[in-house]
């Protein structure tokens, strides 16, 4: 993944109402990967699987330095 394609990926999902409620269908962090992934590559954003959990992963650092 270039990070480019993932920050091109989140903006387009920050500006769309409706791909924004896509990916809040799967009820599990798998499911919500594999559809992330399958709607960037229509988008022309690919990313991997595991660098996708990469970033959640810093995302779920960041998040809890700020509560800990």
């Amino acid at each position: 993944m270039s990070l480019e394609d993932f920050e091109r990926f989140r903006v387009r999902v920050l500006e769309d109402g409706v791909l924004q409620e896509e990916l809040r269908g799967p009820k599990d962090v798998p499911g919500f990967i594999a559809l992330a992934i399958r709607l960037g590559a229509e988008r022309g954003c690919h990313f991997t699987e595991a660098e996708l959990r990469e970033l959640i992963r810093e995302e779920r650092k960041r998040w809890l330095g700020t509560w800990v």
